[in-house]
């Protein structure tokens, strides 16, 4: 929230925006002479604060706040605007999922977590008609939501990172995000954080750089140069994959090797000089211009001028990438296929129906860019609720949820719902699970290792033998009781009849009732299904 200002200072705040704002030159009109650059007394930008203050006065400048009472983009405008581009292929659209499906991928997509067993045997019973919605609301709110998202953007950041690991602080990150989401920050405010974030060494204590200080970690996670920043702000802020113009021109899409060198100058703390492309000993002073032409006062200091690219990031409304990126990640994540290939938003990029994800990142922006609302867009509509089968061509491409492996932490939280908390466990899982967040699910592989661990793992076995859900089970004295226990605790669902009778019949044929009950725990366990959406 904005403090109240005099007149007067709103007056310096909109010079300032002016000077850090600056338009295109080809945009300007022609004059005789070139004026002289005026001078820039910029008030000190050095605290998240100030720098806030002043991005938070561009935000309310923004024009698409002007049209964006006037714009509503609903859940069921989505999916009429899909199956309209879908045109033959919406005759082989997936069935919708039943309750028990809806709240068990509900809770997995939202929090990272199952459903705990009278929660769903609540929501079964529910008849009210909008319960699926109100629970992606209550999904929503709980602390749950946050840390589930910001562990999912801090691997985002930190899986390629080359940084030294004592001079990062990844768990500060994720905490700061978990903040962030769950007070519903927006996404645009997230974002300046990260990218103006200017950390400084402090030289009285080894390997202290400010980690400690969550938003620091972007910069740091970069190793705070400055063409590693511009790759990685392009590239997780506008889906661009801009790393090889660095040396030459983009062999894909239309990027100019100048243009990657011009973005990284607004990184460097002093003159940036781009190396020569075959001598790196001759160097050539570049001027800081952004991907869309915008050029800070050529006299900003370098923590004005990463506050003026993370202005032009977020509230150029041209920057269409910038809301896009966060659109298709999300969809990609929630129905397992994206628009466009993550990371590969690029103008020469393959994008499938791309008049929806431009309807849905144009609403993104009406809407302050608030991350609750695409995940309410996206899971109330019928593409998010259909049944899960494998696409065999881009027609087919979001016609049904493609089956989707769990993140690494998401299957930890379900083991640890089984057996409770076991650091140990946990680590080892994480590390055999651990998958690239940017990947396509159709990329992504499963591993001996990770079959391996569930099936082998002596000390998971002896925590599931002796675990509370087990000593649960062997009390109830009621084998059909105890099936349905079994399958709702582990699996977020009841058997179906075939599964029933199996178990029963495992169960009638055992001598020892209790390595009976530890054998089907194993079993469904290992099962496909505990480490995948369904």
């Amino acid at each position: 929230m904005l403090k109240r200002r005099s007149s007067s200072q709103w007056i310096i705040l909109a010079a300032l925006i002016c000077l850090i704002i600056s338009v295109p030159s080809s945009a300007a009109p022609k004059k005789r002479a070139a004026p002289k650059t005026p001078p820039l007394n910029l008030p000190p930008l050095k605290t998240q604060e100030q720098k806030m203050q002043l991005l938070g006065y561009i935000r309310q400048t923004m024009p698409t706040r002007r049209i964006a009472q006037r714009i509503n983009f609903s859940s069921a405008d989505l999916d009429q605007a899909l199956e309209q581009e879908l045109g033959p292929a919406a005759q082989t659209l997936a069935q919708t999922i039943d309750d028990e499906t809806f709240i068990r991928r509900a809770s997995l997509d939202l929090t990272g977590q199952l459903p705990a067993p009278e929660k769903i045997e609540d929501f079964i019973k529910d008849q009210s008609r909008g319960k699926r919605s109100d629970l992606i609301d209550e999904l929503l709110e709980s602390p749950a939501y946050g840390r589930k998202w910001a562990r999912y953007w801090t691997s985002v950041i930190f899986y390629e990172s080359e940084a030294n690991r004592r001079r990062v602080d990844p768990q500060a990150l994720e905490d700061w995000l978990a903040e962030q989401f769950n007070k519903g920050a927006p996404w645009d405010y997230i974002t300046v954080m990260l990218i103006s974030a200017t950390p400084e060494r402090n030289k009285a204590v080894r390997n202290d750089y400010g980690q400690d200080f969550g938003p620091n970690n972007f910069v740091l996670a970069c190793e705070n140069k400055s063409t590693e920043l511009a790759s990685q702000t392009a590239r997780i802020f506008m889906g661009i994959s801009i790393k090889c113009a660095e040396c030459h021109d983009h062999p894909f899409d239309n990027w100019k090797r100048e243009q990657f060198h011009e973005l990284a100058a607004f990184f460097h703390p002093y003159t940036y000089k781009m190396p020569d492309q075959t001598d790196p000993k001759i160097q050539t002073v570049v001027q800081p211009r952004f991907l869309l032409g915008e050029k800070p006062h050529e006299k900003m200091k370098a923590d004005a001028r990463r506050v003026s690219i993370a202005a032009y990031l977020a509230y150029n409304p041209k920057n269409y990438w910038f809301a896009r990126a966060y659109v298709n990640r999300i969809w990609s994540e929630l129905i397992g296929d994206g628009f466009y290939d993550v990371d590969s938003l690029g103008p020469d990029s393959e994008v499938i129906h791309k008049p929806v994800v431009n309807r849905i990142a144009a609403n993104f922006r009406y809407k302050d860019f608030d991350p609750k609302w695409v995940f309410r867009l996206i899971m109330n509509s019928k593409v998010y609720q259909r049944e899960m089968r494998t696409s065999n061509s881009a027609a087919e491409l979001f016609t049904a949820v493609r089956p989707s492996r769990l993140r690494p932490d998401v299957i930890a939280n379900s083991v640890e719902n089984l057996i409770g908390e076991d650091q140990s466990i946990r680590k080892e899982i994480m590390q055999a699970f651990d998958m690239n967040p940017s990947l396509p699910q159709d990329a992504l592989e499963g591993s001996i290792q990770q079959a391996l661990l569930l099936m082998n793992n002596q000390e998971l076995q002896t925590r599931l033998s002796q675990s509370e859900l087990k000593q649960q089970l062997i009390k109830i004295s009621s084998d059909t009781e105890l099936v349905d226990s079994l399958y709702l605790n582990v699996l977020a669902r009841h058997a179906t009849p075939s599964e029933r009778e199996r178990n029963l019949s495992y169960l009638r044929d055992s001598e020892k009732r209790e390595e009976a009950v530890d054998d089907l725990l194993w079993v469904l366990l290992n099962s496909t299904e505990f480490r995948t959406k369904r």
